[in-house]
């Protein structure tokens, strides 16, 4: 069964990404957040667990654009963590975003 989820928190770093981002890349961003915010993400994306926060996961949205989200189950919501290239996190705070094809995870923690 989806879960539907509500965004609460990241308009501000969605809107900075979408400053510089081309709208193609706009495009199929805003489709991903739509499928996360619907439950179908897990069905349409290939979805990665973040090693350092199992609240956290990665989102492969096209080969080199991907989407970092924390979900919270307690208020069926969830806020955007970070939005780019793989390899443009320089911020320690959120986390690796290379996904690991290794460790696919799904959000029932199964």
């Amino acid at each position: 069964m989806a879960m539907r989820l509500q965004l609460t928190d990241g308009c501000e770093l969605l809107e900075e990404w979408a400053g510089s981002a081309s709208q193609a890349e706009r495009n199929v961003m805003y489709d991903a957040l739509f499928a996360v915010g619907d439950g179908s993400a897990f069905l349409i994306y290939d979805i990665f667990g973040d090693p350092r926060d199992p609240s956290n996961f990665i989102v492969a949205v096209k080969p080199n654009l991907v989407l970092k989200v924390m979900l919270r189950r307690e208020d069926s919501s969830f806020a955007i963590r970070y939005l780019g290239a793989p390899d443009d996190d320089r911020d320690e705070a959120a986390g690796t975003t290379a996904p690991t094809r290794e460790e696919p995870s799904s959000p029932e923690g199964a």
